[in-house]
Formats: C-alpha cells, structure tokens, sequence
C-alpha cells in the first residue's frame, strides 16, 4: 500500500506543490503553469490543476470535466510536433453515456390494479396515487403495460439452498408482473441457510430484479414485507439507476394494497402466507387469478457527451537494414491514461453514502499528468520509425466506456497498433517498486520491462496477463499486446482523500523516464510484439458464482450480454464463444445484461454442462459451456 507516499515527497516538491495547489484552487489556467519549471514542477502543477476542487472529482458530466478535456486538449496542442487533428477536425472523439435517471412527469407515471368484476359487472379498479400508493424504480424501463399479476414469494431462485420461489409458477411468470417481497425468509434466524441476521446475497434488489428478467416477467412489483417500514415507498433511484438494456417496468407498491389484491384473489393475508413461507422454507409463489395491473411509466436516463482527447505524434517509418525488417510508418504505439473519476462519489465510492468531491489525484490525474508529459518528452525527440497515438480516455469508471468506444471505433487501424501502454495511478510508487501487468501478452515485453525497469533502479511486480479493471483491457480484448503501468491501490482509494498532496511527485518523475523509454523502445524496435493469449481468468467475481471465463464488451451495450473476447482455455473459451457473441440465454435463463449473466451463473455449479445461446452475425447460435469451479 502506499499510504507512506507522502512521506517521501522531498521538501523542495512540496513547496512547489503547495504554491501550484493555490494556483489550482484559485482557477488559474494550468497551460499557463504546467509548462513551467522542472519535469517534477510539471507534473506536480498538472495534478495539482485536475485534481482541484474545481474540477469536482471529474464526474461525467460536470463542468469540471468538460474543463480537464479541454485542458488536455490545450497541452496536447501547445507540444511542437503533435498532430491534435486526429479524430474529425479535432482533438476528441465523443461518445455517449448515460449519467442519471430521474422519473418523468406525473402524468406518465400512473398505475392502477384491476380486479374481477362485480356483481354490477364493472372490474374492480383500485387507483394508486403516485408517491403515496406507488413508485416506479430507476432499474427497470418505462412504457406502458397492462399485465396479469402473480405473488411470486420473496423472487429468490437458490439452487444452493434448494429454495425457489419460481418453481410453484412455471410458465405462469413468463409474461406476468411478479409481487416480490422484500428481504428474504428466516432473515431473522441466525441458523437458516439464508444467513440470518444478516442479509445474504439474495436479499439485494438487483438480484431480484435480474432474477424476474431471467424469468422473462413482465414486470416486477416490490412491497415490503412483514418487518420492514410499513407502506413507506422506496425512493426512485433506490435501487440503481438501471439499464437502457432493462425494458420490463419495476414499481414499489405499499403493501396494505398488495394485501387488500392477495386477500381478494387467495383468501389469505399476505403476512400469513409470509409466515408461511419462513416457518416452513417452502415457497408459496401462485397467480392471483383475475387480477392485473396497468398503467405507464417514464423513466428520463439523462444522456451526456464524453470525449476522449487524442493527439499523434507521426512516425517516420525505416528501411530494412541487413537482418533488421523495415518498419511501417503507419504502424503505431498507444499510450493512455483516463482522466475521468467519481465526482461527487456514487457507487463506485469506497467512502459509501458520502456525497464529497472525490478529487482523484492519484486515480487518475497522476496518469493524465504522466501522458501529457511523455508527450511532450518524445515529441521533443523528433518522429521515431513508428507513430505514437497520445489517448486521454473518459467513462474508466463507468466500465471502460472511453477505451472500449475507441476499440470499436479506432481512428486509426487495430491491425497497425503494435503495442498499447496505459497509465492508471501511477502517483504512489514506494520503495521505488512499480507493478506491471502484461508482461506476457506479447513477445519480448517481459525483456523490455525487466532491462528499462532495472536500468532506472526500480524494481518490477510483473502480472503476465492482460485483462483487469483498467484501459488496457480494452485493446487486449482486440489482441493487441499491451503494458498496464501502476503502483498499487492504498487507503484513499476511490475515497475524496486522495487529494495532490499526497502524491510521490520524485517518484512520478522516475516513472515519467521509465515509460518515456517503454514507448521509445516500442515505437523503434525492428520487430513489434506479437500478440500471445494468456491463460489468466478475467473478472472473475469470486464467491460462489463458478467460473466462465468471458470479458465483457463495455463498448457495446443492447440487449443481452455483450463479450470482447475470452480466457485462453476457459470453459467459454473450450464452449465455442469468441469475442463479438452476444449472450441472451444461459441455461432457462434470459440474459439481458451483465447483471443478469452474473446472477444467471449463480444458479449453477462448477463441473455442470450448461446450454448458452449467443447471438452471433444475427443469428442465435447455440452451444454447451461446462462450467469451472469458482475463482
């Protein structure tokens, strides 16, 4: 951990920090300072400005943002010899994301439960208001619907612990709006297998939520149960801000209206068949015959614009000389670093329930900073034989969305990228040791690291493989070779505590001179790397979900659950998936999106054979996938 770091950035540094940190919080343009002084000063003046509270932690869709992209964008362009016309007629390639859902107008969010007729041989209609009555929640979808409803206990499928409120239903839930339950049974008995006394996985809403969907419901609709705050409503963003991929409505409806419906339709009270359930752990899921619910729900997911920023130094190119092949001048290397944080917190946030600015200096204004000035280091160099492709990526923290959109959309060609280096927190070096991953991902890279890393008297933690939670996922998902530079998570990670003056700035320095000769030496070689896949699981989740192997396309979002590619010999791998396939079943159960694929494989055990449809060049292809143990 690097919580010492601090204690290691030399007194001279530090008073440059504190003067360019008064500069920053004042909003003095960082181009005016950031290329005054020291590499050191440099670099410290950079963090120092994007990690400022005005920036506001860099949230998507912040002025503060918008600000750190344009300084990007001013340092790319006041380098001599950078080329910022790469993507269009500038520096940025847009995207989209989506920031926030917010519920819509009243009047597109009405509900009303519908019972059979009387003796007057009018339906039953029972109005709820909404607010009072009912709420619609940011994890399902808007529309209109008018469905049959069915109780479907606490939604809960648990193989494990041979519980399944579906099973009672069948086909019965295909198409229908599920009543849930909240919490779970035996919650409060510190024997049962649901973990009493403490919420187990099952409990959480999004498991739910992704359960009904892999049941195909028409809808979900929550109300408490027995224990938990009455008819008080959830709050419309409690459970998640959703997915355009989620069609199906999700409500909150008080429960002494869910009762008065299950009283009509099964005789009972719903705290009965509560008891029933938790006393006996069998489920009592059953349609309410005759009854339906209908009505429309608008959901407004606040979209905003994201930007990469890319500069290019072009190459030179070289003839081939004795045994030496010639090198392509289009032939590139990558370097990157995303320059985007939390904001304010949110979920990402290890500081839970806080809303704070998150500054991000080490995470990662310390990796912008470092590609702005790599950047000006080779570009003062003159071309090398090979270009280098300067990308400032947005959306890391939303899921590699900045990375990923690039991927997809490459301004210049994948075939002709020879490497790809990423800077992500690269502010905290202690004990002069870095942390490398992707030493094996291409030829000669582990040489390249161990002979660079030695010559500047660090040392190296070497990681083979090339997916992780960071940029460089993206291209090693495309098969190219890639080097994910970092020095180590610490306390303030993720927290509003990492802040500049925490930052190594000595250390940037040596890492600074490190990577500026890892891309040299990449942009020059005779030979560029040649991909090797690496037998390494990627995001494996832990726990009991057993292995599968995939890695998700965060760049290409719909329905289902999109992949990049897989792990070399994993059970996905040896199933026939490959990057591009879309998974929309894996056993009995729809696939919608990841969190669906994460609770779908939660159902099975490491060892089973299990049917998995993809589509794939638009047509459903389907194959068996037999699971590993957890990782």
């Amino acid at each position: 951990m690097a919580s010492g770091a601090r204690d290691r950035w030399p007194a001279r540094f530090a008073v440059v920090a504190v003067m360019l940190w008064g500069a920053a919080a004042r909003g003095e343009p960082a181009g005016r300072v950031s290329h005054e002084g020291s590499p050191a000063e440099r670099l410290a003046a950079a963090v120092a400005w994007l990690a400022a509270p005005e920036r506001e932690g860099r949230g998507p869709g912040t002025a503060g943002i918008d600000a750190a992209a344009d300084w990007v964008a001013a340092e790319f362009a006041a380098v001599p010899g950078l080329q910022t016309r790469v993507a269009g007629d500038g520096p940025f390639q847009p995207f989209e994301m989506t920031l926030e859902a917010t519920l819509g107008p009243e009047a597109g969010n009405v509900a009303e439960l519908v019972g059979p007729a009387t003796a007057t041989g009018e339906p039953q209609v029972v109005a709820l208001e909404l607010g009072r009555d009912f709420t619609p929640l940011a994890a399902g979808g808007g529309g209109e619907f008018d469905l049959p409803l069915a109780f479907a206990g606490y939604g809960i499928t648990a193989p494990p612990e041979n519980y399944d409120d579906y099973a009672p239903l069948g086909a019965a839930a295909k198409g229908a709006a599920l009543v849930v339950l909240r919490q779970e049974p035996q919650k409060d008995d510190p024997h049962s297998v649901f973990e009493g006394n403490q919420a187990s996985q099952h409990a959480a809403l999004a498991r739910k939520v992704a359960n009904a969907s892999e049941h195909e419901a028409g809808a979900v609709v929550f109300c408490n149960d027995a224990d938990s705050d009455g008819d008080a409503l959830m709050a419309f963003t409690r459970a998640g801000e959703g997915s355009k991929a989620r069609t199906m409505p999700v409500l909150h409806v008080r429960r002494s209206a869910i009762d008065e419906i299950v009283r009509a339709a099964t005789g009972a009270a719903l705290a009965d068949i509560q008891k029933g359930i938790d006393d006996r752990l069998v489920p009592a899921s059953r349609a309410l015959d005759g009854w339906r619910i209908r009505g429309r729900v608008s959901i407004d997911r606040r979209e905003a614009r994201a930007r990469n920023v890319l500069a290019f130094l072009p190459g030179a190119g070289r003839p081939a000389a004795g045994d030496s092949p010639a090198i392509d001048a289009r032939e590139i290397v990558i370097l990157g670093a995303h320059y985007d944080h939390l904001g304010y917190g949110g979920e990402n946030s290890t500081a839970p329930g806080e809303r704070a600015i998150h500054h991000g200096a080490d995470d990662n204004a310390s990796g912008t900073a470092m590609l702005v000035e790599v950047a000006r280091r080779l570009a003062a160099e003159g071309p090398h034989p090979r270009g280098v492709l300067f990308i400032a990526f947005s959306g890391e923290e939303r899921g590699l969305l900045g990375s990923g959109h690039y991927a997809a959309n490459a301004v210049l060609p994948l075939s002709d990228t020879v490497a790809m280096v990423n800077l992500d927190m690269v502010g905290r070096l202690v004990d002069d040791k870095v942390i490398v991953h992707g030493t094996g991902t291409g030829t000669g890279l582990e040489e390249l690291v161990d002979r660079l890393v030695s010559a500047h008297g660090l040392s190296a933690a070497k990681e083979p493989g090339g997916f992780g939670p960071s940029d460089h996922a993206s291209f090693y998902a495309k098969k190219v070779p890639v080097l994910h530079v970092f020095t180590g998570s610490h306390g303030d990670y993720h927290r509003p505590s990492d802040t500049a003056e925490k930052i190594n700035v000595a250390g940037m320095e040596k890492l600074a001179d490190l990577v500026t000769d890892v891309v040299r030496d990449l942009a020059s070689r005779p030979d560029r790397p040649a991909y090797v896949e690496v037998a390494a699981p990627a995001f494996a989740r832990g726990g009991d979900r057993p292995y599968f192997g995939s890695i998700p396309d965060f760049g290409n979002p719909g329905n289902g659950y999109s992949i990049s590619g897989v792990s070399k010999d994993s059970p996905a791998a040896k199933g026939g998936l490959k990057g591009g396939d879309r998974i929309v079943r894996v056993g009995t159960s729809a696939i919608a999106n990841l969190e669906d694929f994460d609770s779908a494989l939660r159902k099975h055990k490491g060892g089973e054979t299990v049917p998995v449809v993809v589509v794939r060049d638009g047509a459903e292809v389907s194959l068996d996938v037999t699971l590993g143990p957890p990782k």
